[in-house]
């Protein structure tokens, strides 16, 4: 089961085995920061659906600074451990799936809620069990974080499906109308 794994996550990530987390003596298929990444952007996905967060220009902003701390610690300008290639895969996971969620509201508002306690607490959540059930969990936390980043994965790879779809529509619209 994680040669599957493996093999989807060869694609996305160098899998460098000094940085990656092995719960139960697993190796997990991504590293820590693809792990942070695809886990917090499946769950802010998850966040957006069912909470609708209200798209303010303070949330965004943070959003904004989630994808910024990538340049210093993606870059590898601050030193480097496990626990902050996590949290800042989790941050830019889910800055992603907020500025990718941003157009599909736009098009779909539905019914906007003032949700803004149940997404943070679900960020929260995100950032202190990810490396945690990495770090200290067994088998289990190992399939069950490896699962969660390849649907963290397919959520992204869903999302930029979907943009590009009202991109195209947008563009067949406006060369139709001419």
């Amino acid at each position: 089961m994680f040669e599957f794994f493996d093999r989807c996550f060869a694609l996305l990530c160098g899998q460098n085995a000094e940085h990656t987390w092995a719960p139960g003596g697993l190796l997990l298929p991504c590293c820590q920061r693809c792990l942070g990444l695809y886990v917090g952007a499946g769950i802010a996905a998850w966040l957006h659906w069912r909470l609708r967060p209200r798209l303010s220009r303070r949330f965004l902003e943070t959003h904004g600074v989630f994808l910024l701390l990538m340049a210093p610690c993606g870059l590898h300008w601050l030193p480097q451990n496990a626990l902050l290639r996590t949290i800042s895969g989790v941050l830019f996971g889910f800055g992603v799936a907020a500025f990718l969620w941003v157009p599909l509201r736009a098009c779909a508002p539905g019914a906007i809620a003032q949700v803004r306690f149940g997404y943070g607490i679900g960020l929260a959540a995100t950032l202190v069990l990810t490396p945690l059930l990495a770090a200290i969990g067994g088998a289990p936390a190992a399939y069950g974080l490896a699962g969660l980043a390849l649907v963290g994965a397919v959520a992204l790879a869903l999302l930029v499906l979907a943009n590009a779809g009202l991109v195209l529509s947008q563009v067949f619209h406006f060369f139709g109308s001419s």
